[in-house]
């Protein structure tokens, strides 16, 4: 299992976040999104062989939000 934390700009409340988590967990082998909305980040645990960085970049980007 991997993890990662990408800065997500654009999330205001318990809605963006849900939204974001969710996106997050549709990518297969995420196991967990975690979005922490003080520090702009979500929290990422997955399984390499299943899912890239740059895939959950787009799928939040999607979402409508900016990862930096």
């Amino acid at each position: 299992m991997s993890e990662i934390t990408l800065n997500v700009k654009g999330m205001k409340c318990g809605g963006c976040a849900k939204r974001v988590e969710d996106a997050l967990k549709g990518l297969p082998g995420v196991t967990s999104a975690k979005v922490d909305l003080k520090k702009g980040e979500v929290q990422v645990a997955y399984d390499s062989a299943s899912t890239t960085p740059e895939q959950m970049k787009k799928k939040v980007t999607e979402a409508g939000y900016k990862v930096e």
